[in-house]
């Protein structure tokens, strides 16, 4: 087997490595934002994220930004309504769903929000250079396509 894909020892394999750096760098995230004092966790920044980038996103809309299931989303909708940083409102085209919409409070998160997690990423990726970031997303975006369109 080739040596990017051997398995074992554990400390070698390609998948462990990943999922401990990932399972670190959740970790360290939920630190810093916790440290921030702004009261969000990933899962809430991650929701928060896309609608700062397209706000009015449907239940299914934000689970495919973000990545997860409908019924986690649901959840994180539910406790970012609760710090009233979110709200819904009735779909027009289709009364059975709602839109969810920031609030001006959750609008105002977005700066302390992305400067804690920009120090977050600096400290996180120090050593790498911007090149070398890139090429790790181009990499994680691959392994990514390559798991959801093989439906592993």
């Amino acid at each position: 087997m080739n040596a990017i894909h051997q398995s074992f020892p554990l400390h070698q394999s390609t998948y462990y490595l990943i999922v401990r750096t990932s399972m670190h760098l959740k970790t360290a995230l939920y630190r810093a934002l916790h440290n921030s004092r702004l009261g969000i966790t990933p899962e809430q920044w991650s929701v928060l994220c896309c609608l700062w980038e397209n706000d009015g996103l449907n239940h299914a809309e934000i689970a495919t930004c973000t990545g997860r299931d409908k019924f986690t989303i649901t959840r994180i909708i539910n406790l970012l309504e609760k710090k009233e940083l979110v709200h819904r409102a009735p779909d027009s085209r289709d009364r059975r769903r709602s839109i969810i919409r920031l609030t001006q409070r959750g609008s105002e998160l977005q700066e302390p929000l992305t400067e804690t997690v920009e120090e977050f990423s600096k400290k996180a990726f120090a050593g790498l250079s911007e090149d070398d970031v890139e090429h790790l997303r181009r990499i994680q975006n691959t392994i990514l396509h390559n798991l959801e369109s093989s439906n592993l």
